[in-house]
């Protein structure tokens, strides 16, 4: 890469931040992730922030941060930093070390961000869930460029679904081996995966090694995809109803 970035994310838990990440974790950028330093720290069991482990947790943070940005990466902060004060710590490491810093806010949250994180509590009872979202809520200070960032935008909320075919649509004669990219349709993919509010589904009828294979070719030809999906664990029309848009392999041009 050869700017450096610093993507800080702010929200409330449930606004949909991990899904944001993920997506700029496979364009290269590196996550940093307050909840999965909140479980290595406890031993790999996910818990709630310790107030008492803070300096623990930051130390780790930007361990990662620094190194990342010394090896040229770009940075991901994946955590809800609701305060000022939260997102400045990260400021000031990307100003030190040249990083073009950019905000993705997601605001206070609502109900809904509340019934994605309760439909995912991770072990973690409701009411503390509950709890956790409404001292969030109160904790909200918006995003503004004066902290320090050099671009802001809101978080992306309404996603695009995209379902692939994998038969036909990315490869010839696939099945059971692997056969010759269909380029103009990857393209396609590629146009669509930059965008961060566009997610693309890929459809196998591959389960088990089959399964493990399609998905190492695409990483190894640099096919986008953000889910891989089994046909067996499917009913044939259920790819037609989770997502926005489907391509079937017998239309894989009209698009």
């Amino acid at each position: 890469m050869d700017t450096k970035q610093l993507t800080i994310l702010t929200g409330n838990i449930g606004s949909g931040k991990s899904l944001t990440a993920a997506k700029l974790a496979k364009m290269g950028h590196v996550v940093v992730n307050g909840d999965s330093i909140t479980s290595m720290v406890g031993g790999g069991e996910y818990g709630i922030y310790d107030k008492a482990k803070r300096d623990i947790y930051h130390a780790a943070e930007f361990a990662i941060i620094e190194t990342a940005f010394v090896n040229g990466f770009s940075v991901v902060i994946d955590r809800t930093n609701m305060k000022v004060s939260d997102r400045a710590r990260y400021i000031d490491v990307g100003k030190k070390h040249g990083a073009y810093i950019h905000s993705y806010d997601w605001g206070r949250g609502n109900e809904k961000s509340l019934a994605r994180r309760l439909n995912k509590p991770n072990g973690v009872p409701a009411e503390t869930w509950k709890s956790v979202h409404a001292f969030m809520m109160n904790s909200y200070e918006p995003v503004s460029l004066d902290e320090g960032f050099n671009s802001k935008e809101s978080g992306p909320k309404d996603y695009t679904f995209y379902a692939f075919d994998f038969d036909g649509t990315i490869v010839e004669n696939n099945f059971p081996e692997i056969g010759i990219i269909i380029e103009p349709t990857v393209e396609k993919m590629r146009g669509l995966w930059v965008d961060l509010r566009k997610i693309i589904i890929v459809w196998t009828c591959r389960s088990g090694d089959y399964a493990n294979q399609a998905k190492a070719f695409m990483l190894k030809n640099n096919i986008p995809f953000d889910f891989i999906n089994e046909n067996p664990l499917f009913e044939m029309g259920s790819r037609k109803i989770f997502a926005h848009k489907y391509y079937d392999d017998r239309n894989a041009k009209n698009f």
